[in-house]
This record gives C-alpha cells, structure tokens and sequence, in this order.
C-alpha cells in the first residue's frame, strides 16, 4: 500500500495510534488525528469535522469500539476504507508472522513462543497487544525474520488485510460483552484471525476448548491437546509429543495449572512449525517465568500467601486461577469494572473458596451471586480496604488469590497498576510487621 501524499486520519491517540502516525510521516503521508477524548482537541494535527474530509485512508486504533460508532458508520457510508493498526503494520512488514489469539493466555504464548524461537537461532520480534504496537517494529522486520504478535479482539475488530503464517487460537469464552454486545459477536471477530490465510498456512486450536476447536476455518490446521492425539501435539505419558516425537518432558515445564500446560502446548505446536529441536524446547520452556499479575506469588506474612492475578480480568480465567490451586484454602479477591458477564461458573468451585471478599464497581453483583451459591462473602467499595481486610483475617495456612474476573478500570488504570498496588499494600504491611 502506497501512501505517499495521501491523507490519512488515525482514529484513537492510544500507543497504538501514536506508533501509527509516526509510522505514516515515514512514509510520506498527510496525517491528521482524531479521538473521542476532549483532552486532544487543542493538539496539533487534530481533526475536528473528521466526518467532512474525504481521506484516502483511516486507520483505527484498537481501544476504538466499532459497533454502533458513529463516525465509522459515516465512512462506511461515504466508502472510505478503514483499516486496523494491525494491518497498516502487516503491510509494511517482511518476514515470517505469528499470531495467537485468544480470551486467556495471549501474552504467557506469545511470550514463551518468542523464546523458544529466540533460543532456536531465529531473528524474532515480540508485538502487539503485549505493549510494543506491530506498526512500532513493522519495518525493522525483513525477510529471514519471525515477528510473534500477540492479537487480540480489539485489534481484529476492524482489520481487512493482516495475515500471519502460523496463526493460533488458544481458547473462546465470554469476555468483552459490554463492547461486543454478544458472545456470537465476540466468537466473530475472534475468528478473523483465520480470514485471510493461504494454502500453506497453519491454523492451531486447542482441541480442549469447546469454541477454539470449533473453529477449523482453514485446510491446513493442527490441533494440541492435553490427551494423546494421533496428530498433532499432545501430551502422553508424562511426555510432550508432536505427531509421534517426543520433544519435552512434563518435569521439565515450571508453570502452574491446567492453564498454563495449554499454554506450554500452544507454544510448542508454532515453533514446531519452524522445525525447533528438541534440545530447545527444554532450555527455552525450563527456565520461562511467566509475566507478572498471572498467578504470581508476592510473598507469604504470618502463613498466609498472598497471590497476584490481577491479568485475571474475565471469568474463565479467575476458574483456571482456582483450579491451578486445587484444595487449598482460599480467599477470593473479586472485582472491578464488569463486563456483563455471568459469575456462577466461579462459586460452583466454594469447596475450594474459603472466603470472598468482593470490591469496586462489580462487587455488589458478584457478592450478590456469591451468596446465591452460599459462599461466605464480604463487600467493600474501594480496593485498598479489600485487600486489608484478607490481610487481617486470613489464618495461615490459607491463600489470598487477586483474581478478580474483572477489568480495573473504576479504579485503576490497567491491571498492573491494580496487580502493583495489591503487592505494594502486602509489602507495606509486612514491613510494618
């Protein structure tokens, strides 16, 4: 796509958008910007009457919801094309692309999966949803390189032209329904991830997943699981496979729960794809920590260990953080900004919850269906007094889990910041000790 001298709006000033615009200058576009926030009016560059102007080309940032916007409905209506940052970087780029996607585990797979990589000799860059924007890094790629990218749902929302060799599904469950209004919707746009890929092309799903394995969309797919499989990659005594080879041993993958041995075979499935070798995966998958705010112990006070999964914003994967601790005493940190999602799936697990300690915007629903299922239940309005309050009575022997099945936005402005103050108030207290 040559752009040179074609005007260009970029709608939504996130990283993203930022990453896009510098992007565009390189390559000698007229760039103006557009962003619901008032904040960017006064800003140089910012377009006013963005609906007025007959761009060449409007390049939309991921935090921007698509359906029922407004302004997207104008350029649809007027035939401007609109693209995601995700295919602006996709066709500046060279290389090989690695995709995955999916409700949970995204960054730990992208991450893992760019190691293996990595170890195994291979030029890679890691980008996407993970934080560095693809358009950031698209034209530093060439053509012996692997770019891994972490995509998400918001990225895909919109994009037309993104392709990548390999690309991944992990898992599909309810998440982003206040943006997506359903979950057909959600599965959607999910599912884009395949809409453009050629004959040689790999599509991996996890077969353990009741929407992921549904959705062979291409010829050319693979599946991994964690029961014996008689192609693909999976796992059978103790021992994991691709096709009929064994390429890792169970004791040698350091990742806690269920999820995360998903995680580990999602990995495995892409890089075999570039004929890894055995040797690798054991170096690469041996040492991997997984990234902060997922199942992160921040320490133990007076018996109790306090455990931050503040990247647990959705229900599937507070469950998983649940199951991962099997039948130890828990207490439940639960809440946040909801999503208008169902909470019932969480307390069918009360033999393993001890407690729940609800906060936030969401608390009150969440407590609400808590005692429905007869969970012992306390409420707060503000995180900090939640978290105290695990800290005073939690006994020891018990685990506090920050899981919250929520996003953070009514307090916080990311999960990290909410993972960081939780570490930050256990610390606190544990000095004060």
């Amino acid at each position: 796509m040559k752009l040179k001298n074609k005007k260009v709006l970029v709608y939504g000033m996130g990283d993203s958008g930022r990453a896009v615009i510098k992007l565009l200058h390189k390559l000698n576009a007229y760039v103006s910007f557009y962003d619901d926030d008032v904040k960017f009016y006064d800003q140089i560059g910012f377009e006013r009457r963005p609906e007025d102007v007959d761009w060449d080309l409007v390049v939309i940032s991921p935090g921007i919801k698509c359906l029922g916007n407004p302004l997207l409905k104008v350029f649809d209506e007027r035939k401007i094309p609109v693209i995601s940052e995700l295919d602006l970087a996709y066709l500046q780029s060279k290389g090989k692309i690695v995709a995955i996607t999916g409700t949970n585990g995204k960054t730990t797979v992208s991450m893992l999966t760019h190691r293996i990589l990595k170890m195994a000799g291979f030029e890679t860059f890691l980008c996407g949803n993970i934080g560095l924007p693809f358009s950031s890094i698209c034209q530093q790629t060439n053509k012996n390189s692997i770019t891994v990218c972490e995509v998400s749902n918001f990225q895909l929302e919109r994009s037309v032209f993104f392709r990548a060799n390999v690309s991944c599904i992990l898992n599909v469950r309810p998440d982003h329904l206040d943006r997506h209004e359903s979950f057909a919707e959600y599965v959607r746009v999910k599912a884009k991830i395949a809409q453009n890929l050629r004959r040689k092309d790999v599509l991996i799903l996890n077969l353990n997943d009741e929407q992921a394995r549904k959705l062979v969309l291409h010829k050319n797919f693979l599946f991994f699981s964690k029961n014996r499989l008689k192609k693909g990659v999976y796992v059978w005594k103790n021992q994991i496979f691709v096709n009929k080879k064994s390429v890792l041993n169970l004791s040698d993958v350091n990742l806690a729960g269920q999820k995360n041995l998903e995680n580990v075979l999602a990995s495995v499935a892409m890089a075999s794809r570039f004929g890894v070798e055995k040797g690798v995966y054991e170096k690469a998958i041996k040492s991997f920590s997984p990234p902060a705010h997922r199942m992160e112990v921040v320490g133990k006070m007076n018996g109790v260990t306090f455990v931050d999964d503040s990247k647990a914003t959705n229900v599937a994967s507070t469950v998983a953080c649940v199951e991962a601790f099997g039948d130890k005493p828990i207490w439940l940190l639960l809440g946040g900004l909801g999503k208008e999602i169902a909470y019932d799936e969480i307390f069918d697990l009360k033999p393993n919850i001890k407690r729940v300690v609800c906060f936030g915007q969401e608390g009150n629903n969440m407590a609400n269906c808590a005692k429905k299922h007869g969970c012992d239940c306390a409420i707060f309005d503000k995180f900090d007094d939640a978290v105290n309050f695990c800290i005073e009575n939690a006994q020891e022997g018990d685990f506090v889990l920050l899981s919250p099945a929520c996003a953070s936005f009514d307090e916080f402005s990311s999960y990290a910041e909410r993972g960081e103050r939780f570490k930050s108030l256990i610390l606190r207290r544990a000095d004060e000790n």
